[in-house]
């Protein structure tokens, strides 16, 4: 029977090693060869280190493009979806959290196409487990404004919500030190601060949770490290 399932692919998010995924997670990718995809290159790349039996020649993608509001995979999807299971595959992490990968779980609900999760890794949900902050609510905010004022209305409305429910957020990586130093400068004494970085990256992953008053700029170094970043009221 043909399996048309739309199956919700998790990417490494530190070490290219299929040992960080479950074995049932596994045993469904294998069974997928086409793809939507946020960059081929990156899915090659996954579909390789976990020993996919298929060929790569045999693979079939689309990339999902912003510049098109991420509805560009419509006609793929409909092409292949009632003779083959299709897989959706972030960057990283799991698809369609801080993923555009929602607008295909939406179109496929649309299409009364059975959708799938595969479990996987997904940093915003370590970092929360690590953090000691409160989880049983939370919010995710995304990236900040990059525009100066409304970054600090931004960050300021966060930490007043903190007090009740903690905020999560990230920063692009070749921007992380600086962040770090702009939360410690304008973030109260009192509130609480975690910065996760590099995790599930074997002798790299740093994890540390304290009072803004107990952090000193520059005691991690950042620079291009994918990071997560929480704040307790």
């Amino acid at each position: 029977m043909a399996d048309h399932t739309l199956y919700l692919v998790p990417n490494f998010i530190g070490e290219f090693s299929k040992d960080y995924l479950p074995k049932r997670t596994i045993e469904h990718i294998y069974s997928i060869r086409h793809f939507i995809v946020e960059r081929e290159r990156t899915a090659r790349a996954f579909l390789k280190a976990i020993d996919h039996p298929i060929p790569q020649n045999e693979f079939q993608f689309v990339e999902l493009n912003k510049h098109d509001d991420y509805t560009g995979f419509k006609a793929f999807f409909d092409t292949h979806i009632h003779d083959f299971p299709i897989g959706v595959l972030s960057e990283a992490g799991l698809p369609a959290i801080a993923d555009p990968g929602n607008e295909i779980v939406k179109y496929a609900h649309q299409k009364n196409i059975n959708v799938t999760p595969l479990s996987g890794s997904s940093s915003i949900f370590l970092a929360l487990m690590a953090s000691g902050f409160n989880g049983q609510n939370f919010q995710f905010n995304g990236y900040l404004p990059i525009d100066a004022r409304e970054r600090m209305i931004a960050l300021k409305e966060m930490e007043n919500r903190s007090r009740k429910v903690t905020q999560i957020f990230m920063e692009a990586p070749y921007r992380n030190n600086q962040f770090l130093d702009f939360l410690i400068k304008n973030l109260q004494h009192t509130t609480k601060l975690c910065v996760a970085v590099d995790i599930e990256k074997k002798g790299k992953e740093i994890i540390r949770s304290k009072p803004i008053k107990n952090w000193k700029p520059n005691e991690i170094e950042l620079h291009k490290k994918p990071s997560i970043y929480l704040i307790s009221g």
